[in-house]
């Protein structure tokens, strides 16, 4: 499918529950694609705040604020320029930014955040969503004419309890990954492991298979050794029954995870945000160790935050 999508120019618009491997799915896209060389940039369009998410799209120009960089920075719209831009949570982009969006794709130019001449681009794009963008135009909360623009081919991409099957396959090679990334053999799952991965609904999908296997990879545990009370809360996910609600499988202990988690990564964007990116503070704020603070950044996939909380902060004062 995604051989066969790189064969045009057109915007993707990938649709799927959160943690299905909508990334994955873009930059097979792009690698199947005659651009397969140029970048590949992704940009993550929730969790940062208006101010946060126009620097880190569209840049800003030397002098344009108290504390910006010399030089001015480059956004990652024109970091993409040649290659592929992957916006992802579309759903999420403030809606008086939407108009920028779509400003870039119909007129192939930016503006860096307080230049006045604009930047030529070009660049294949490629959004994805956990939200239905058409219930979110008729709500008024997303632009009709950028769902227009961004949704030219849109593919939904099965949760993986709909593609169990997919399971060996996709554990093997997620393992072989992990072990290249730790520097350490690749293990061998065994036919008891490979049905005990195939047994679970997967609520988080490939992101909570992939943590499955990681913590399988460190600590040399089997799939159901995770489920002890001793695990750490994230993993305790195997003795989730197979339940449907409202056509959605979910594990009680699981939803209460998601929502853990949730929680936790709305309290570290505040913690940011309160302390304008000073990370002693915000640590302190949050009652634990700055080492810990990098850490959950890094698993939110937050680590540009702390950047730009302080070049928002500096252009405020």
């Amino acid at each position: 499918r995604a051989r066969h999508l790189s064969r045009s120019n057109v915007p993707v618009l990938l649709l799927g529950e959160t943690g299905v491997g909508k990334e994955v799915f873009a930059k097979g896209i792009h690698d199947c694609g005659s651009a397969k060389a140029a970048p590949f940039v992704a940009v993550n369009c929730g969790g940062l705040s208006r101010e946060l998410l126009a620097t880190e799209l569209f840049g800003y120009a030397e002098g344009s604020f108290t504390g910006a960089r010399r030089g001015g920075m480059m956004g990652k719209i024109e970091a993409a320029n040649g290659g592929t831009l992957f916006l992802d949570e579309l759903g999420e982009m403030p809606l008086d930014m939407q108009p920028h969006l779509l400003r870039v794709l119909e007129e192939g130019e930016i503006y860096r955040l307080g230049e006045n001449t604009p930047r030529k681009v070009k660049f294949r794009l490629i959004a994805a969503t956990n939200r239905d963008l058409r219930k979110e135009v008729t709500d008024g909360r997303f632009r009709m004419d950028l769902y227009y623009r961004v949704a030219v081919t849109s593919v939904r991409i099965p949760p993986l309890r709909e593609r169990l099957g997919d399971i060996p396959v996709l554990s093997r090679a997620l393992m072989e990954k992990l072990a290249a990334h730790h520097g350490v053999p690749v293990p061998q799952l065994s036919a008891s492991e490979i049905s005990e991965l195939s047994s679970y609904s997967w609520p988080g999908n490939v992101r909570e298979l992939r943590n499955i296997l990681e913590s399988m990879l460190l600590t040399g545990e089997r799939p159901r050794s995770l489920m002890t009370p001793e695990a750490p809360r994230g993993i305790q996910l195997f003795d989730a029954p197979l339940a449907t609600d409202h056509g959605m499988v979910f594990g009680g202990e699981t939803r209460e995870n998601r929502r853990l988690e949730e929680a936790e990564r709305d309290a570290i964007l505040g913690a940011i945000d309160g302390s304008h990116g000073n990370m002693a503070l915000a640590a302190r704020s949050l009652g634990i160790a700055k080492s810990t603070l990098y850490l959950k950044l890094k698993k939110f996939g937050l680590d540009a935050l702390v950047e730009r909380a302080r070049e928002v902060h500096a252009k405020g004062h």
